[in-house]
């Protein structure tokens, strides 16, 4: 992946001159995994969710979380030169920021997944914290690099900077991985030559040259 190297994080204490880095991705995408819900939004200026409505499809979702019949929070945003959104609750500022939608799902589709509803919310607010990375920029790749800057692996698609321990883990997992693979090219390296060696030694005794 073509990436502009904008370093989060990085780890020079990684064995063999290895070089590991957290790096911000340069061309971030809204999370394409599978979502448990939706959240939707009216702005025509600002990508805030995922789903685009209509007013009065926003006013049925409102309706239908009230009624029971949606499981869902009110999504508040706040748009000054970039976009944050946040679920539950509002934002201090009172002239960039408002209610920009809801996240929502069919209470009974999700109750055939989850124990009750607060699990079924608590599932929402990791969704439209995923999202809201996306939004600040807040996406990130992992890089292992050798001790000549050669890349050995690369990870992408991780949102949010709660991941970075997760991501610490896996490039010191990684570079153990290489380091163990170094190790064993350079044994069987050492046994290759040490056998060509003994061949040359046994011939030399016999006085004949191998080349």
């Amino acid at each position: 992946m073509s990436y502009e190297e904008i370093i989060a994080r990085e780890f020079d204490d990684l064995p063999c001159g290895m070089r590991g880095k957290i790096v911000y991705d340069s061309h971030p995408r809204p999370y394409d995994g599978d979502t448990v819900g939706q959240i939707a939004y009216t702005s025509d200026r600002y990508t805030l969710g995922t789903e685009h409505v209509s007013r009065d499809r926003m006013d049925e979702i409102r309706d239908g979380i009230a009624n029971g019949e949606l499981i869902g929070l009110p999504i508040y945003a706040y748009v000054h030169g970039g976009a944050t959104i946040k679920a539950g609750s509002g934002f201090s500022c009172p002239w960039d920021s408002g209610q920009s939608g809801y996240v929502y799902v069919d209470r009974e589709e999700a109750l055939k997944e989850f124990k009750n509803e607060e699990a079924v919310l608590n599932c929402l607010r990791i969704e439209v914290g995923i999202f809201d990375a996306y939004l600040t920029g807040s996406v990130y790749g992992w890089v292992l690099e050798d001790e000549d800057g050669n890349e050995l692996e690369s990870c992408w698609g991780f949102y949010g900077d709660d991941e970075f321990e997760y991501m610490e883990s896996e490039i010191r997992s990684s570079a153990a991985y290489h380091e163990r693979r170094l190790t064993e090219e350079q044994q069987a390296a050492a046994r290759a030559a040490a056998a060509e060696a003994e061949e040359a030694a046994h011939w030399a005794a016999r006085d004949v040259v191998t080349i």
